[in-house]
């Protein structure tokens, strides 16, 4: 119990009325810069990055698990972040908007697609790969969001606690590689995904987060 009021300590209702608030405004920023997404969700396209390497990865469809598993994973991770480490929550909130924003840039100015193949499969898993495709324009491939933001709070946990940090890397790494197993991006999406979040991770840890204790 002590060990928790410890941890409460260092959450939202334990850091001030400020911090909370601040905490609030980024939370519905999150969700009012991550509504963006759909509306650039569309062509023509001004690039196409497949390479010869993306021609030789195949389709795994039991990859579009860790796929699908994204958006919950972001979900848990600021709610607990929130409770637990306001000043991790307000460093990674920081840093998904910046990301997002660089992301739109792109998309905006210099629009991706991704070929997709068709697929004949009639496994269960197959069906979830066709359910992301409908659900999905092929568009806003460079960078990679999915793995940007995945890789964004892989780093934000690490921070908290090494001990969850390991195998939410672990997770995260299967997120990254599941983009281009379900052929919803090519290599170079997956790389300027990482470069952007380590970079932005970077830059808001070191201000933002930088007071943050460790647990």
């Amino acid at each position: 119990m002590e060990w928790l009021k410890a941890q409460l300590r260092q959450g939202i209702f334990g850091t001030g009325w400020v911090n909370a608030g601040i905490s609030i405004v980024l939370a519905v920023g999150i969700y009012i810069t991550s509504e963006i997404y759909y509306a650039l969700n569309h062509g023509p396209n001004v690039i196409f990055l497949r390479s010869p390497l993306d021609d030789l990865i195949p389709v795994v469809p039991p990859f579009v698990i860790p796929y699908v598993s994204l958006e919950p994973f972001i979900y848990a991770t600021l709610v607990l972040l929130l409770l637990f480490r306001t000043r991790i929550f307000q460093s990674a909130a920081l840093t998904m908007i910046a990301v997002w924003f660089v992301s739109y840039f792109f998309y905006f100015f210099l629009q991706s697609y991704i070929e997709r193949p068709t697929l004949t499969g009639t496994d269960p898993l197959t069906q979830m790969i066709r359910d992301v495709y409908a659900s999905d324009n092929p568009y806003n491939d460079f960078p990679s969001l999915h793995t940007s933001l995945s890789t964004i709070l892989a780093i934000h946990w690490w921070r908290v606690d090494k001990r969850i940090g390991i195998p939410v890397a672990v997770w995260v790494t299967l997120i990254v590689m599941s983009t281009v197993f379900v052929k919803q991006h090519y290599v170079a999406d997956v790389i300027g995904g990482l470069l952007l979040a380590f970079g932005a991770s970077r830059v808001f840890l070191r201000t933002v987060a930088r007071s943050t204790g460790k647990p």
